[in-house]
């Protein structure tokens, strides 16, 4: 018979000798086993990679926050609710400005696309290119490891 048992994340699939071919008939990944396999080896087939690959997620950014900086705001979807508790879906979009800021490195003024929250950031690490270096939703660009 096939016995299945789940152990540690790995998926064990053991088929005995008198059983394959009864085995075969039933299960697509058994036929597979029962074809390579000696009747004492036990085929391993990896369900699920390491637990910090499982619990990390990676977030979707639009194209719109990829163009200009964002930090970390982008569009959110929601819900307007009405007096009667009607629900109706809405989006909302971050606060963007078309800004020129002063580069030190540069010595000019470069244009991008701000949002409000990246204008108090860079305020707060004391200029454009201290936010560039120091900010975790910098990730492209030249110059960064």
């Amino acid at each position: 018979m096939l016995s299945t048992s789940i152990v540690h994340g790995f998926r064990r699939l053991a088929v005995s000798q008198t059983s394959r071919s009864a085995a075969a008939l039933h299960h697509p990944t058994a036929a597979a086993v029962s074809a390579s396999a000696s009747p004492s080896l036990h085929a391993v087939l990896p369900t699920c990679t390491s637990i910090a690959e499982q619990h990390r997620q990676v977030r979707y950014r639009s194209n719109r926050s990829r163009r200009g900086l964002y930090n970390g705001k982008d569009i959110r979807s929601g819900n307007n609710v009405s007096f009667s508790m009607k629900k109706t879906k809405r989006t909302f979009k971050p606060n963007v400005f078309k800004k020129r800021v002063y580069s030190e490195t540069l010595d000019e003024m470069v244009q991008f696309h701000l949002t409000t929250s990246a204008l108090r950031s860079i305020d707060k690490a004391g200029g454009l290119d201290n936010y560039l270096l120091t900010s975790v939703y910098v990730t492209e660009g030249e110059g960064l490891a």
